[in-house]
C-alpha cells in the first residue's frame, strides 16, 4: 500500500529520507535533520511522520488565526485612538482612558 510521505512538521520541507535499519524503519527531514519515531513496520513509520506533521501544522494554523485576531484589534484600537487624540477638546481624555483601560 501507498502512503504520500507529509511534509517536516518542523521546517515544512519536502526534502525527506526514509531510513532503513537493521530492525526498523524512520522518517528523517534532510532539511532540519528531524527524524521521526523508530518503528519495525515501515508503514508504521509513514503514519507516525505523517500523523506529527498534521498536528504541529494543524496547531500552527490555529495560532496563526490567533494572532492575526489579536493583530487586526490592536490595528483598530490605534486607528481609533489616534482619530481620538487628533478630533476635537476630547482627544486628550480619550488618550488617557485608553491607558487605563489597557
Amino acid at each position: 500500500m501507498a502512503t504520500l510521505i507529509e511534509p517536516c512538521p518542523f521546517c515544512d520541507s519536502g526534502h525527506l529520507h526514509i531510513s532503513h535499519h537493521l530492525l526498523s524503519h524512520s522518517v528523517s527531514c534532510q532539511t532540519c535533520k528531524s527524524t521521526g519515531p523508530h518503528r519495525r513496520q515501515l508503514e508504521d513509520a509513514l503514519l507516525e511522520w505523517n500523523h506529527t506533521s498534521k498536528l504541529l501544522r494543524s496547531a500552527r494554523t490555529g495560532e496563526h488565526v490567533q494572532v492575526h485576531g489579536r493583530l487586526h484589534d490592536l490595528e483598530d484600537a490605534v486607528r481609533n485612538l489616534a482619530s481620538a487624540l487628533r478630533h476635537g477638546p476630547g482627544g486628550q481624555e480619550a488618550a488617557a482612558e485608553y491607558k487605563l483601560e489597557h
